[in-house]
């Protein structure tokens, strides 16, 4: 597995899911750690310029294309993401998903208005529905494919 070790460590420092980790990479950038996204996302984990630049000085982390830093940036905004989500109202790892992948403005205003599951767009709830699958066939297992 492509930076197993990066992943289990963070994973154990920041309370995540190893499994969840690895498959969020493998979706947002196939385990390249120097890729960049469409709207300027970093590394492995395709971060957010934006989160990167709140959570990696806290951490005391600086380089978004060193796979150690990008993942733990990762795993912190997800835990906050979690909170996030909750005090939504919602509970299930989908949403914490979506809301990765989709933005948690466009979560929010969908909860807002009052939608619901049937109204996330084809895309956001494709990458949540195949990332659970993915993450609990290696929760299963032990080990990621």
């Amino acid at each position: 597995m492509p930076y197993e070790e990066a992943f289990r460590k963070v994973g154990r420092e920041e309370g995540v899911d190893y499994c969840l980790l690895y498959e969020i990479a493998r979706r947002e950038s196939n385990f390249n750690p120097l890729a960049i996204g469409s709207v300027g996302e970093y590394g492995l984990m395709q971060v957010h310029p934006d989160n990167w630049n709140t959570l990696a000085p806290k951490l005391g982390l600086y380089d978004p294309f060193d796979p150690y830093s990008n993942i733990k940036v990762a795993a912190v905004y997800l835990k906050w993401l979690v909170s996030e989500v909750k005090s939504m109202g919602l509970a299930e790892e989908r949403w914490i998903l979506v809301g990765y992948n989709w933005g948690t403005g466009n979560l929010k205003k969908l909860i807002q208005s009052g939608g619901g599951w049937d109204r996330v767009p084809q895309a956001p709830a494709a990458y949540a529905t195949s990332i659970i699958l993915s993450t609990e066939a290696c929760r299963i297992s032990g080990e990621v494919n």
